[in-house]
């Protein structure tokens, strides 16, 4: 006979709801894990998913500034007269390309002398802001993801183009990668209007503005390195 202890249970009863207990509590731990770990990899995918468009995205904006800002001159009327307008212009379609256009790179320069073929990462930071409110309307992780875009272009278009132009031997200097990327700007120096992307290259493949290489580019680069 089994002697009842507080609440009308046996001792016996209580050892058989422990025992019966402990798969039930495994269980749950297994599936509170599970669903934790679910959620962070939901989350993951989707940090991945915005900041694989949003670089594209990236792209399409490098591209259009490039090549409708940079390489055209003001044609409104009230941006005519507008200095910081006309030297957008000045100085990429004019100085940077004659200087690039028969050598694609030379001597490194001191820093502070480079601002021609640098970007600046916090004016790109200040940029960024209308786009992450726009996308705010929509998610807050888009809107938070975007400036990070951007700071991580900015740091990538400077390293690269800064190695291209301005050669320092940089870790990456020989990867194939990167050689492709020299080729395809190299391009761009003598076809002003192709190839107008440096680091990610979504917008010259999405609006058909990738150049071709002839015979005598080829040789051209190979006397540069680049191929």
């Amino acid at each position: 006979m089994a002697v009842e202890s507080g609440g009308g249970y046996s001792r016996s009863e209580k050892a058989r709801a422990g025992k019966e207990s402990r798969p039930h509590k495994a269980a749950r731990i297994r599936d509170t894990v599970a669903n934790q770990w679910g959620g962070v990899m939901a989350m993951c995918l989707t940090l991945a998913a915005w900041f694989v468009g949003l670089s594209v995205v990236m792209s399409l904006i490098e591209h259009q500034v490039h090549a409708r800002l940079m390489h055209r001159p003001p044609k409104l009327f009230f941006l005519r007269n507008l200095a910081s307008r006309r030297k957008i212009f000045s100085s990429h379609a004019s100085e940077h390309h004659r200087q690039y256009r028969k050598s694609f790179h030379d001597d490194p320069v001191p820093r502070g002398e480079d601002r021609g073929i640098r970007l600046n990462i916090l004016e790109g930071l200040v940029e960024s802001l209308p786009v992450s409110l726009f996308l705010a309307l929509f998610s807050t992780t888009g809107a938070l993801v975007f400036p990070v875009v951007v700071c991580l272009h900015h740091l990538l278009w400077n390293l690269i183009h800064m190695e291209m132009h301005k050669p320092e031997g940089r870790f990456f200097s020989k990867w194939p990668i990167f050689k492709s990327l020299a080729r395809h700007h190299y391009l761009h120096h003598r076809y002003p209007d192709k190839n107008f992307n440096v680091a990610v290259l979504a917008g010259d493949f999405l609006f058909g503005t990738m150049a071709k290489a002839s015979d005598a580019d080829w040789q051209a680069m190979k006397a540069e390195g680049l191929a």
